[in-house]
Order: structure tokens, then C-alpha cells, then sequence
């Protein structure tokens, strides 16, 4: 099969003409076999019968060398030089070989006429579409001279526009297959260059990648925290050098292994499970969890990793050491609690005797005497709840805050914070509302000192940072097992970007040194720890320029005594 594609095979940078001269080596190849089996025929025939009959075969003996001669002198011809000029000859040849094949009666008008078809027919492909009618035109002049000269008889004339006719069906089918092939060439051209843009962009695009994929991976080994990539089953599939610091495992050993082989018992069940857990969350994320890993205390903080259409690929956990912070924390928790126990003594002392100057105790005082005493003991009242909350978080962080349920009748907690707050929304020229609606339980179960500072730092906060309107407090029943109280207010409302860390110790809205209202910052704070220790959830609703609404959630169940 190579020899016979190599005798085949022509090259040329013209796509049409390299069709045309391989099909004009495939005519001349078959010719060449029809040839040499006529020429063994004849041979056979002419040993075989008596000498009177050789004519015919010396004639076909003749006619095939000639026919070998010629092909393959057009197939040099065809292969090295003009593909036009050796099909042209090529069909000449072919047309002079059918003339001289058979006696001149059978050309003229006998059973060698349909042969000059085929020259007609393969003119259109081999040449061009209208050398078909070339073909046909020199058919009619042989077969006419043939009938004149040989046979002194008129040419065939229903041959002669036969031949015309197969020349019109040749011509209209190379027409179409050269425009199909033209087509074809067309499109098969713009799908290279389709092909060499797509290849070029793939390129680069497979160029960007690395790249990215080079930065990415500089960036993520340059991380001082511990990063690790979970997929799906949750097996690590990467992980920065940082992490080692964490693991008892070699950075190549990492990838493969679940969260809870890689904790390798250094972390306690109920820690395990937290993280474990997760990692198996829908959640979008959770930041700043810390427990102890080892004798280290570790930040986490967890992420979903997604994918260019926002699958879910797989989580992502950021590991940071909070040994340090952690102690820090602690040292500053224990001498926040002993200077607030401290300093509580002293000023419940400038109290006690500030009342026992008011009162008289040691004698009568003058009106500016009168007007500094009420100075102190407000400011000292001041400083003692200031000192309270300090301690209060203090306790919080450090897990010592005491809760002691008890029975709390809603009403009596109502009327005693209007007595609290009602003078400094009176001060403030305020509307106080306090309201509870009839599905409001008559009495919960919890801590009522604990309850009463929740409201007295939310109503506390509305009167402060409301300068007109009103101050409105409701109780009511979400459901069967939760009740809940809202603070409204019309003040200035929050914005929307303080609304993310409002709740955290020490912050404060107009966060600056000469904010307007005076304060620590720990009242919210504090009211999110309490809520969260009775078992309740605190929410905001707000907008600028529309006011607050604090909502707090508490479950109607009795919380037993505990601990934070």
C-alpha cells in the first residue's frame, strides 16, 4: 500500500491541481493494467489459433504497446512537469487509442461508439469543468471523418449530440464539485485559523495559568499562618510549610489525610468535633475560633472554596498561633478583675460617705457645698458602673460570671426600670414606652439582675444617643417556647458598616477621641454575652436617619444554674 500511494502521491502547493494529477496517476495506472491484460490476451490468443485470425490480435498487441509507451510517458510527464498539458495528452490519447481500436464501421456507428464517452466524461475533472465539451467537440470530428473518408456515409448525428449531451451532464456535475470543493477548502482554511487563534489563546491562557498558579503558590508558602485546602470527603489536598508548626506531620505526609488523623489526639473530643463539624457545615464561614491544640492555643478561621460558577469545591482553613494573644488575654482579664475589685471599695466608700454628707450627718451643708456633692456622687456613680462593666467583662472572659435563675414577674421588672430610666428620659424631654403584650408570659424563670442590666444598657444607649422622639420598650411571645423584648428608639440610627462589629467590647459607633457621647463601649458588649449565657439571641435593625430596634430572644424554659 506505500509503494502504491508513493506511485500516487503528487506535490504541489495547489490544493486543485495536486487533486487533478492524482487522479490523472490513477487513470494512467488502471489504463496501463487494461493494457497489459489486453496485451497477454492477444499474446495468448495468437498461440493458439491458426495464423489467418492474427489480425485483429496483431492489431490489439500493437495498440497496447503504444497505449504502455504513452502512459508512461505522460506519468513522467504528469508527476515532474505541466498536470495540464499530461492530462490533455493524456485524453487525446485515449480518444486517438478508441478510434484506431475497431474496425472503422463499429467506430463510425457500431459498438465502439459509447467509448468516446469516457474521454468526455474524464475531460471536466481532469482539466477543468468545459474541457468536457472540448472532448466532445474533437469525439464528433473523428467519428465525422471516419464516417466520410472511410465509410463515404454521414456521421452519426444522434451520437454526435449524444456526445454533447454527456459533455452538458459532465460539465454541470465538475462545476459543482469544484465549488463544493472550493467551499470545502474555504472552510477548512478559516477552521485552521480557528484552530492556530484557539491554540494560540490556549497557549496563552495555559501561560496565565502557570503563572497564576506560580504566584499563588509563592504567596500561599509565604503565609506565617498554617493553611490547609479540604475537598469534598474531606482529605487535605494542600497545604503551606506554615502548618507543620501545628501538625506532627512532615508537609509531604500532609496531603490525603482527614482533619481528625491529622489532629492526631492534640486536640480535645469536644474541639474535634467543633472543627469536624465545620468542615461539614453549608455555611458560608466562621472566623476566630480558638482552642488549645497541644500547648498551643490556635485562631481558626473556616471557608468555602468555590469554583468559577460558585460550586462548592471544597474548604479552606486558616490556622494562626494565639498562644501569645491568648495569655495576654488572660493576664489583662485578671488585672481588669483585681483593679476593678479594687477601685470598687473605695468609690462605694466616696459614695457612702458623699450620702452621709447629703444627709447631714455632720452638720448642715451650704448650697455650693450642696451643688459638689451631687457633682461627686454622679460622677462617682459614673466611675462605679464604668468599674461594674470592666469587672462584669472581666468575669465574662474569664468564665466566672455566676447566673442565679429565679422567678422574674414581667410587670414588676417593668415598673422598676420606668422608675430607673424614666428621669433621664425626662431629662432629655423623651417619650418612654414601656408596653407588654397580652401573649407575654406573667412570669420567666432567670437571672432578674442579670435581665434588668440587659435593659437598662440597651434603654441606657437609646436615651442617650436620642435627642427627640421617644424611647419604647415591648414584650411579647414569638412562640411556644421563646418570649422576647425590643428596644426601639428614633435616634440616628447605625450605620450599616458598624453594624458588623457593634457588638464587640469597646467599640463604638463614632469610634473617636472627641465623640460626643461618653463612654466605654462595653454596654453592648456586655448585653450580647448576657443574652448569649441565658440562652438568647440579640439582633439589630436599623437604618440612618431611621432609628434602632434592639430584639432580644430568650427561651421560656428555666435555665439552671451555671457558669459562663
Amino acid at each position: 500500500m506505500q509503494f502504491v500511494s508513493s506511485l500516487l502521491d503528487i506535490r504541489s502547493i495547489d490544493a486543485e491541481d495536486a487533486r487533478r494529477r492524482q487522479l490523472l496517476n490513477i487513470l494512467l495506472l488502471g489504463v496501463a493494467a487494461i493494457a497489459v491484460f489486453a496485451l497477454v490476451a492477444a499474446t495468448l490468443t495468437i498461440l493458439s489459433s491458426p495464423q489467418s485470425e492474427h489480425g485483429e490480435n496483431l492489431i490489439m498487441i500493437g495498440g497496447s504497446v503504444f497505449t504502455l509507451l504513452g502512459v508512461g510517458l505522460l506519468y513522467l510527464l504528469n508527476r515532474r512537469r505541466a498536470g495540464w498539458a499530461a492530462g490533455a495528452l493524456f485524453l487525446t490519447l485515449l480518444t486517438l487509442v478508441f478510434a484506431f481500436a475497431d474496425k472503422p464501421a463499429e467506430v463510425a456507428a457500431g459498438r465502439s461508439l459509447f467509448l468516446f464517452a469516457i474521454p468526455i466524461l474524464m475531460a471536466s475533472v481532469l482539466l477543468f469543468p468545459a474541457a468536457s465539451f472540448i472532448a466532445a467537440v474533437g469525439a464528433g470530428i473523428i467519428v465525422s471523418v471516419i464516417s466520410v473518408v472511410s465509410l463515404d456515409i454521414l456521421p452519426t448525428m444522434p451520437a454526435i449530440l449524444g456526445f454533447f449531451a454527456v459533455a452538458l451532464v459532465s460539465w454541470l456535475s465538475a462545476r459543482s464539485l469544484q465549488r463544493a470543493l472550493e467551499d470545502l477548502r474555504v472552510t477548512n482554511r478559516e477552521l485552521d485559523q480557528r484552530v492556530i487563534e484557539r491554540t494560540r489563546d490556549l497557549a496563552a491562557a495555559l501561560k496565565r495559568v502557570q503563572s497564576e498558579s506560580n504566584k499563588n503558590q509563592a504567596i500561599l508558602e509565604s503565609i506565617a499562618d498554617g493553611v490547609i485546602v479540604f475537598d469534598h470527603q474531606g482529605q487535605a489536598i494542600v497545604a503551606n510549610p506554615a502548618i507543620t508548626q501545628f501538625l506532627n506531620f512532615p508537609i509531604e505526609h500532609i496531603p490525603g489525610r482527614d482533619l481528625s488523623a491529622l489532629m492526631n489526639g492534640d486536640v480535645r473530643e469536644a474541639d474535634r468535633n467543633m472543627m469536624l463539624g465545620l468542615l461539614e457545615s453549608d455555611e458560608p464561614g466562621r472566623s476566630g475560633i480558638k482552642f488549645d491544640w497541644g500547648r498551643k492555643t490556635v485562631s481558626v478561621s473556616v471557608a468555602a472554596v468555590r469554583d468559577g460558577v460558585g460550586e462548592t469545591t471544597g474548604t479552606v482553613m486558616v490556622m494562626r498561633d494565639f498562644t501569645r494573644e491568648a495569655e495576654l488575654d488572660r493576664m489583662k482579664s485578671a488585672f481588669v478583675s483585681t483593679a476593678s475589685h479594687e477601685l470598687r471599695t473605695p468609690l462605694n466608700a466616696i459614695l457612702g460617705y458623699s450620702d452621709m454628707l447629703q444627709e447631714g450627718v455632720y452638720g448642715e451643708l451650704s448650697d455650693e457645698q450642696d451643688g459638689a456633692i451631687v457633682r461627686v456622687v454622679a460622677n462617682t456613680k459614673r466611675m462605679l458602673n464604668l468599674v461594674n462593666n470592666l469587672l462584669d467583662q472581666a468575669q465574662i472572659e474569664a468564665g466566672q460570671l455566676k447566673l442565679r435563675p429565679s422567678p422574674v414577674v414581667i410587670h414588676e421588672l417593668v415598673d422598676e426600670l420606668e422608675a430607673i430610666m424614666g428621669v433621664l428620659a425626662e431629662q432629655k424631654r423623651l417619650e418612654l414606652v414601656c408596653s407588654v403584650d397580652e401573649s407575654a408570659p406573667d412570669i420567666v424563670i432567670s437571672d432578674p439582675q442579670r435581665l434588668q442590666q440587659i435593659l437598662v444598657n440597651l434603654m441606657g444607649n437609646a436615651i442617650k444617643f436620642t435627642d427627640t422622639g421617644s424611647v419604647r420598650l415591648r414584650i411579647y411571645r414569638t412562640d411556644a417556647a421563646h418570649w422576647a423584648l425590643d428596644v426601639t428608639d428614633t435616634g440616628p440610627g447605625i450605620p450599616l458598616e458598624a453594624q458588623g462589629f457593634i457588638f464587640e467590647a469597646f467599640r463604638q459607633v463614632d469610634d473617636t477621641v472627641t465623640r460626643r457621647h461618653a463612654g466605654s463601649g462595653l454596654g453592648l458588649s456586655i448585653v450580647k454575652q448576657l443574652v448569649t449565657l441565658l440562652g438568647g439571641e440579640v439582633s439589630l435593625i436599623s437604618a440612618v436617619g431611621r432609628g434602632s430596634t434592639f430584639r432580644i430572644i430568650l427561651p421560656l424554659t428555666p435555665i439552671e444554674e451555671q457558669h459562663a
